[in-house]
């Protein structure tokens, strides 16, 4: 039954995602972090309140739920990042400028974001690392440092002990800038919906994907 709601749900967001398709918009796929037991975990309706600011943010947002069951490994988390690189693929034939893409990550999502870069591969496509770069995390995800393209943004909060600084860990000649916050809230800091905590990261990420 989880496989069923999930596909579901990702059958929804892909509809969306091709029905509205334009040029002209700006396009954010957002990738959630580990450990979402059923649709009736209490994080998938945080996810969905974030996924309603940035598309209050003016984005065209394309989320897809993905269970534990689906997306907690590498495998699935190689496979999630083939499928975001095939859309923004297919974004950038129909005519979308790069500039106009962002891919953003929490956690899991963010190592997923990082391997969806080394396929993309357009070093003026939006990545955002809610969180950053892996130290620690919960769940291994094979990332070839190496092979990371883009203009990527990683945000990280001084008491997360699981993710942290990606200096060091990128290409040379990457477009790459760092922000750190200090909100007490650590790793989960980036899955909150409080207004004051989610506008610590919103914002950054709203500027980035303008190219400012």
């Amino acid at each position: 039954m989880k496989n069923l709601a999930a596909i579901g749900i990702a059958t929804i967001a892909l509809v969306g995602f091709w029905g509205v398709a334009h040029a002209s918009e700006k396009h954010l796929f957002y990738v959630h972090g580990c450990c979402v037991k059923d649709k009736n975990d209490p994080k998938v309706k945080a996810y969905e309140e974030i996924v309603q600011e940035l598309k209050n943010s003016g984005f065209n947002v394309v989320f897809e739920l993905r269970t534990a069951d689906i997306g907690d490994s590498d495998a699935g988390a190689q496979a999630y990042a083939k499928k975001i690189a095939e859309q923004v693929q297919a974004l950038s034939a129909k005519g979308t400028p790069p500039e106009n893409i962002t891919v953003a990550g929490y956690s899991l999502g963010s190592m997923t974001a990082l391997v969806a870069s080394g396929l993309v591969n357009n070093p003026k496509v939006n990545f955002v690392l809610l969180a950053g770069c892996p130290i620690n995390p919960a769940i291994k995800v094979n990332i070839d440092y190496s092979r990371v393209k883009g203009r990527i943004l990683s945000i990280t909060d001084t008491k997360d002990e699981r993710f942290g600084s990606c200096n060091g860990k990128l290409p040379d000649g990457t477009t790459h800038k760092e922000i750190v916050l200090n909100s007490g809230e650590g790793h989960a800091a980036f899955r909150l919906t409080d207004k004051k905590i989610l506008k610590l990261w919103k914002d950054p990420l709203v500027e980035w994907s303008t190219n400012k």
